[in-house]
């Protein structure tokens, strides 16, 4: 689950922005300034920073150099009145990932959050699935179909094209883009990340083309759009098919002349990128309903990776556990868990709806609740995404209540005795969404 510390002085701005992160579904901690943030940050691993600029004692600065120093995973998003906002671009140019100026909008804010928790994810992402070895990214797998893609992907990767990947929920789309740009010449320029269906349509054409200031209410200053910040290496467009139609037509223009012309701004800007696109929709049927455009379609499909379901690629499972194991170890300080056969072959046994991102919430859930050395069956139950799972059959069904459902109350009872009933404390243990916890103590009648 989403963990993000929150930092300010002014009382009512804090309460606020922590209120409607929890109503979101984050697990949310908070700090009145970055002398007891640094509490905070050496007793639990954040996702996200958001903080003020001035406070005292410990600034926003400082806060930002200890998170670059110890963490450096975890994003940092500054706040700052308007009096301030140099410092704020400087706090960007020392290693934070974005500022938002106070007062702000619960939908700006929010947009900025979601970015960078896309951006963490696909970090965390590449970092759990793949090793480097000898300046390269190998993905972790031992099926044919994954030793298919790799082969893919080595021959893609040094040829300048566009490419389409396409793939289920969960399946490693942002790892395959992410491999392609390491492998290629442009290795060694940015690697830029947007997901399309993360962004409110009205920020769209900002985010990707940048703006001028005074080209819309809040824009203060001149920006660059992510075109400008992947400049000479590559931007990945997550999600292409929730793009809204009308930004469509624009990005056709950019792949077709390489130039881009910021909001509010006349000239145009020559941009060099490689454009790396992903969906989990039908591109085909999306034409064929007048929802995609087919100019564009075929823009973006001159080299096609289909990235097949874990379901598909059993062997993988195995070899993926062991490694989602080796990083729980280190964040959960648990040196020597370790998965049992049982519970192992449990896991073949499953659908995995989520594919490889739900295998990793499984084993990070499994971690955190078993309460010896080896995980279990019944260890395994909160980190499925729908329902519970036969463990004769690995099938999805209604549970029965003398197995798994049995198992799943009293994990949730002993947790919320063990953080003293503190939900936010037994959503961030168990790896799961307020939303869900709630849905669960409802359906066990747990007060």
């Amino acid at each position: 689950m989403t963990k993000i510390l929150v930092i300010d002085d002014q009382d009512g701005m804090r309460r606020s922005l922590v209120i409607l992160l929890r109503k979101e579904g984050y697990s949310v901690e908070e700090a009145e300034n970055g002398e007891r943030a640094i509490t905070h940050l050496d007793a639990y691993r954040f996702d996200l920073v958001i903080t003020d600029l001035k406070m005292s004692p410990g600034t926003g600065l400082d806060v930002l150099y200890y998170v670059l120093e110890r963490y450096p995973q975890t994003n940092v998003i500054i706040m700052t009145g308007y009096g301030t906002v140099d410092s704020a671009v400087l706090a960007m140019k020392l290693g934070a990932f974005d500022y938002i100026v106070k007062p702000f909008k619960n939908e700006e804010i929010l947009h900025r959050v979601r970015k960078s928790i896309a951006h963490s994810e696909m970090k965390r992402e590449i970092t759990a699935l793949c090793k480097t070895k000898d300046g390269e990214i190998t993905i972790l797998g031992d099926s044919d179909a994954t030793k298919a893609l790799i082969a893919m992907i080595r021959k893609i990767a040094p040829v300048d094209l566009t490419v389409l990947i396409h793939g289920e929920t969960g399946t490693g789309k942002n790892l395959v883009a992410k491999t392609i740009h390491s492998l290629s010449f442009r290795s060694g320029k940015p690697y830029v990340v947007i997901n399309c269906s993360a962004v409110p349509e009205n920020l769209l054409e900002s985010e990707l083309f940048g703006h001028t200031k005074g080209a819309f209410t809040g824009a203060i200053i001149d920006r660059k759009g992510l075109f400008e910040e992947a400049d000479g290496g590559t931007l990945f467009l997550d999600e292409i098919g929730a793009m809204p139609y009308t930004m469509q037509a624009k990005l056709l223009d950019v792949l077709q002349d390489r130039t881009i012309r910021r909001v509010g701004e006349n000239k145009h800007r020559d941009v060099d990128i490689r454009i790396i696109a992903a969906t989990n929709r039908d591109l085909e049927q999306a034409v064929a309903e007048g929802t995609f455009r087919e100019d564009l379609y075929y823009r973006i499909k001159v080299t096609q990776i289909h990235i097949r379901p874990i379901r598909e690629r059993l062997e993988d499972i195995p070899v993926l556990a062991r490694n989602f194991l080796d990083d729980v170890r280190v964040a959960h300080r648990k040196p020597d868990i370790n998965l049992s056969a049982e519970a192992l072959e449990f896991l073949l046994r499953h659908d995995f709806p989520g594919n490889v991102r739900e295998l990793q919430n499984i084993i990070t859930s499994a971690a955190a609740v078993a309460a010896g050395p080896v995980i279990t069956v019944p260890d395994l139950s909160l980190g499925f995404t729908n329902q519970l799972f036969d463990v004769s059959k690995g099938t999805s069904r209604e549970a029965n209540p003398a197995t798994l459902e049995e198992w799943e109350k009293d994990i949730i009872v002993k947790s919320i005795e063990r953080n003293n009933h503190n939900l936010g404390k037994v959503c961030s243990e168990l790896g799961t969404s307020r939303t869900t916890l709630w849905r669960k103590m409802n359906k066990y009648g747990i007060k």
